[in-house]
């Protein structure tokens, strides 16, 4: 029974017109209302374009969602089932076409916002949960069943679990913060998110200093911990300044650049710093050195003299002093000047390691050395023995074999002995160093790298690159910086020559140094031990005997040796 029986019924409001401009026929929806149950206005169930899924929009032959704006998925159509829906006669204007509420005025039923209908103001849609923005389908047409609302354990409808979204949580109520679990990055260490409320940074905009979302701190290694013993990771190596740094303008060179590896020894001034000009340069600085450390050494050793004795010395020919042994010390001590002077011009003109000159380990073996000294002992004895031969059988007629003289006595022999123990191995290191040393490695550094050219030039490259044109220069300029004349040129030629060869080699200057210095250690003591030291710088002639006697000598000196430095790895390359 109708509660208000002298009020119309409300209309509903006019259907929707189809697209050729006829509108379909109204329906009389007129229906009883049951007691208690206050009438509903169809017009608030009318599904609006902003009210329907996707602004109103639907596919073409496809009729539109009955869904209404504001309803709950899974909730049953408003109004409830079993209760009337009042419906807008034809012809009658909507109910609520006016701002005040309620009819139109002049119509039957007319109410204001005064006088409310007895059923009250009509109430609108509630505010409903908003569904989330990721991961929910949209409603099935038709009025299907609704899928329920992912919680993030329920199963979905569309085929299990659905992951949220970018594999992060789901989203968080509206008015609390979005909670993120922390997540190792790429690199290693937690993601941090942007703070609450603000977006995330673009990449490539962030501020000034600070690294882009998810990427390590600067100056962090981006991959843990290196191995040991190696930097960091973008870090340089130790020694090196860091990248990015501050570099000027063209790197400095090194000054000392030593030869490439499995170099032998005559090319080892042949480095990166080579240059046609350095072993000239070099030679030239090696004899103004020389004057400049001779001046240097009387020039000294004349205030010293002078110190002692109380006055100068007054020269006469080429002796500076009145005694033997001081005239012969001075002469040592000159010579041994020399050293000094040759290691400067290797590593200063031929800019490379200074005691290359001593080896090609750029140093003096000094267990080599040592060991060396054994076989020079045996050249020595032998030499002894073979002289007392030949001169039993061949008497000699130069002076320079004579034996002239009688033991001076002990008291008289031990200061001239060890003040040429204490220098003759300085004054032989130092002939050494540069006619075995300097010479054979100048000459050798202009042997050519390759041997490309005509059948000529490859043949005389060929001969470059061997040690033997060093060899014979080197061995040359020593007999002519000694005084001997004849067969003890020969002598010293033969001599300089195997030395010469064993520096090849065995790689170093130690086998001719300890031949050398025992040999003029020898040479020293017999006129020292015989009081003829006056005759020390005496040097002439010899006989043909004296090169019998020497060469098989420095043969069997050559095979001991190289026995030797086969049996102990002595190294020949670099």
């Amino acid at each position: 029974m109708d509660p208000h029986p002298d009020q119309p019924t409300p209309a509903a409001d006019p259907p929707p017109s189809s697209g050729d401009g006829q509108s379909p026929p109204a329906q009389d929806a007129t229906q009883e209302q049951p007691a208690g149950a206050r009438p509903q206005d169809d017009d608030l169930n009318a599904v609006r374009p902003q009210d329907e899924p996707n602004g109103g929009w639907h596919a073409p032959g496809q009729p539109p969602s009955p869904e209404p704006s504001g309803q709950l998925p899974g909730q049953p159509p408003y109004p409830q089932p079993g209760q009337p829906s009042y419906q807008q006669q034809p012809g009658q204007p909507h109910a609520q076409q006016q701002a005040g509420g309620g009819q139109v005025p002049g119509q039957p039923g007319f109410w204001s916002p005064e006088q409310p209908p007895p059923w009250g103001a009509p109430q609108p849609p509630q505010a409903t949960q908003q569904p989330p923005l990721y991961g929910t389908p949209p409603p099935p047409p038709y009025g299907g069943p609704q899928p329920p609302q992912y919680d993030g354990t329920q199963p979905s409808p569309y085929g299990g679990p659905q992951p949220p979204p970018y594999g992060g949580p789901p989203p968080a109520p509206y008015g609390q913060p979005q909670q993120y679990p922390q997540q190792p990055s790429p690199y290693g260490q937690p993601q941090q998110p942007p703070p609450y409320g603000q977006p995330p940074v673009p990449y490539g905009q962030q501020p000034y200093g600070q690294p882009p979302y998810g990427q390590p701190p600067y100056g962090q290694p981006p991959y843990g911990q290196p191995p040991y013993g190696q930097p960091p990771y973008g870090q340089p190596p130790y020694g090196q300044p860091p990248f990015g740094a501050y570099v000027p303008y063209g790197v400095r060179e090194p000054q000392v650049v030593p030869a490439p590896p499995s170099t032998p020894y005559h090319r080892l001034a042949r480095t990166a710093k080579h240059t046609w000009w350095r072993p000239i340069v070099s030679g030239l600085f090696l004899i103004a050195g020389a004057i400049l450390a001779t001046v240097c050494v009387v020039f000294a050793w004349e205030l010293i003299h002078a110190f002692v004795t109380g006055e100068f010395s007054e020269p006469e020919g080429n002796d500076f002093f009145d005694s033997d042994l001081e005239n012969l010390s001075l002469t040592l001590v000159m010579l041994a000047a020399l050293t000094p002077v040759v290691l400067l011009s290797a590593r200063f003109v031929q800019r490379r390691p200074a005691l290359s000159l001593a080896s090609v380990l750029n140093k003096i073996r000094w267990r080599w050395l040592l060991l060396s000294c054994l076989p020079a002992a045996g050249y020595l004895l032998l030499n002894y023995a073979l002289n007392i031969a030949v001169e039993a059988i061949f008497p000699a007629d130069d002076t320079i074999l004579a034996d002239e003289g009688s033991w001076v006595g002990f008291a008289s022999f031990i200061g001239p002995a060890l003040l040429i123990l204490l220098l003759v191995p300085f004054q032989s290191a130092a002939e050494e160093f540069i006619f075995r040393g300097w010479v054979i490695q100048a000459i050798g550094a202009y042997g050519p790298d390759n041997t490309r050219g005509s059948r000529f030039v490859q043949l005389l490259k060929q001969v470059l690159r061997t040690p033997w044109p060093a060899l014979l220069v080197s061995a040359v300029l020593f007999f002519l910086a000694h005084g001997y004349t004849g067969w003890a040129r020969l002598d010293i030629f033969l001599f300089a020559m195997t030395i010469g060869w064993l520096t090849i080699r065995t790689g170093g200057l130690e086998s001719a140094i300890s031949l050398h210095a025992l040999n003029n250690i020898i040479a020293f003591m017999l006129p020292a031990a015989t009081g003829q030291l006056s005759g020390w710088d005496d040097q002439g002639g010899a006989p043909w005997t004296l090169v019998a006697i020497d060469a098989p000598c420095l043969a069997l000196y050559a095979v001991v040796v190289l026995w030797l430095a086969k049996r102990k790895k002595v190294a020949h390359l670099s």
